[in-house]
């Protein structure tokens, strides 16, 4: 061995999952690194939708701005029978939004999210290392192993955790001996490739199906020159041949017809079939699995990337309480929070494909887009009621946001503004102050009013009661919020000080 490195943390992996947990561990003083086996970044498109939830989780990690930039929220789908257009509509509206859910979905290809949050993690001086392959993880009183293998040699890394975010292959997971269980879908095999498209009209998916072929989609994936190709094979075809640039060429031509289309630049090419996996642990000792490494989902719906980086979310307060002193069982309630999540929306996103490839199949003309996403795709109906964490009936549901007034500055503020980053939140609705309690770990506390002529740099004026509303909250009454932006509890401001002690506890060192 040449030599030992040592750390806090070693992420393995640095998909949208991996980065998206160094980024909220490194924001929050933790030492982490992060391994990518791969030698230089990917470009293959895969995921292309990011949900509404998870872009509050980018909201917090400070990423927002960049990926409405290069994002596109209204992306028409127009819908062929070959060479003619039957209809054109967009599926996913632009203004789909309402003060407490501010974000409508973003479409977005996967390795241009990459690269927005490698560029973050640099900006918060974390650690990446490309071409670095880790080919043994054990584990140890106190910490975890791993050996790597670069370009320059061997060498170890010793950390207090490990989180194996490494795909569905999930090398860390087999070294762990965890077990995926689920099932393979042998009748929905798709081509999938990114390439280049002359001939048809940017800024909207083009889209053919029929009973006889199923589906055929060409997908323009914004601020960049690449469309994905979608293909799915028929059932019928026993041994689909592997995708080129020609095959590509000949589904086209066969499917779809339209004059002066040409396809180029196959950049990466894909044969896959589809499987629906869900580990059997997400954790055994000191080593965590997240992302496609812990559930591998079917693509319909759009919920793989975004599970994973959710997962990342809920891991990262955890570990970095936990490093701080607060009790070892917090990281328990990982597994508890984010495996019925995953199970709930393996069933969501296969009856969804099923849909999908009925429509298709079918000839009354129906669209196969019709059911592919609805309130539970956005994530933003996801929450934990049943957790140790959550205290009390109304607990465990997302905190939603809402637009208000600063006391001090009178400028436009938003909840959302108030949570941004590595604390614990406190909302006292009505126009007393709150006596808080010491507390372990980071908290800030604020006094949501209808008052207009309310002063004070911690208070918040709810000028048109969206707050209010958004929580169903009467005066008087205090929400406290997690660093993940879930409602832990809600108790009358009263009692705030010894109920807030009893939240924290599970969270906080004895």
């Amino acid at each position: 061995m040449s030599d030992i490195t040592s750390t806090d943390v070693l992420i393995i992996g640095g998909g949208p999952t991996g980065l998206a947990l160094a980024c909220d561990l490194t924001r929050r003083g933790v030492a982490c690194l992060l391994l990518e086996r791969a030698a230089r970044p990917a470009a293959a498109s895969r995921a292309k939708t990011i949900q509404p939830r998870t872009l509050e989780v980018a909201d917090d990690l400070g990423v927002i701005d960049r990926i409405l930039e290069l994002g596109a929220t209204h992306v028409p789908t127009r819908l062929y029978d070959r060479d003619r257009v039957v209809s054109e509509k967009v599926e996913v509206a632009a203004d789909a939004t309402s003060p407490d859910a501010p974000y409508a979905p973003i479409w977005m290809s996967q390795p241009l999210l990459e690269g927005i949050l490698r560029d973050r993690l640099a900006e918060l001086g974390g650690r990446l290392e490309m071409g670095t392959q880790v080919t043994a993880v054990t584990q140890h009183h106190g910490g975890v192993t791993a050996t790597v293998r670069t370009a320059s040699g061997t060498r170890r890394v010793h950390a207090r955790y490990a989180v194996g975010c490494d795909g569905g292959r999930s090398f860390v997971r087999q070294q762990i001996g965890v077990q995926l269980q689920g099932v393979s879908y042998t009748e929905h095999r798709w081509h999938l490739a990114d390439v280049r498209v002359h001939g048809l009209e940017p800024g909207r998916q083009h889209l053919w199906t029929s009973p006889e072929h199923g589906i055929l989609s060409l997908f323009p994936l914004p601020s960049t020159d690449i469309w994905q190709f979608q293909a799915s094979i028929p059932a019928d075809q026993a041994d689909p041949p592997e995708p080129s640039l020609e095959l590509l060429r000949h589904i086209f031509a066969e499917r779809a017809a339209v004059p002066g289309v040409t396809i180029t630049d196959a950049d990466w090419l894909s044969l896959y079939r589809i499987n629906v996996c869900l580990a059997d642990r997400y954790r055994v000792d000191r080593v965590f699995l997240a992302g496609d490494a812990a559930h591998i989902h079917s693509p319909a719906g759009g919920q793989g990337m975004n599970t994973g980086v959710q997962d990342a979310y809920n891991l990262g307060w955890k570990l970095a309480a936990v490093l701080t002193g607060a009790d070892a069982a917090l990281l328990d309630t990982y597994e508890q929070e984010r495996r019925p999540v995953a199970q709930a929306v393996l069933d969501d996103s296969t009856a969804r494909l099923h849909a999908v490839m009925q429509a298709a199949g079918s000839s009354d003309g129906s669209s196969p887009h019709k059911g592919l996403t609805g309130d539970f795709t956005t994530g933003l109906t996801i929450g934990y009621p049943n957790s140790p964490l959550s205290q009390g009936p109304t607990a465990g549901g997302r905190a939603p946001d809402a637009p208000c007034k600063d006391a001090s500055t009178r400028r436009t503020v938003r909840l959302f503004d108030l949570q941004r980053g590595p604390h614990w939140t406190l909302l006292s609705f009505g126009d007393h102050a709150t006596d808080l309690p010491q507390a372990t770990l980071p908290l800030r506390a604020y006094r949501i009013t209808t008052d207009p002529s309310a002063a004070g740099p911690t208070t918040v004026i709810d000028i048109d009661g969206h707050a209010h509303r958004a929580y169903d909250a009467l005066d008087g009454e205090t929400v406290l919020i997690r660093p993940d932006g879930y409602i832990a509890t809600r108790c009358p401001t009263h009692a705030v000080r010894d109920v807030l002690a009893r939240a924290l506890a599970p969270a906080t060192a004895h």
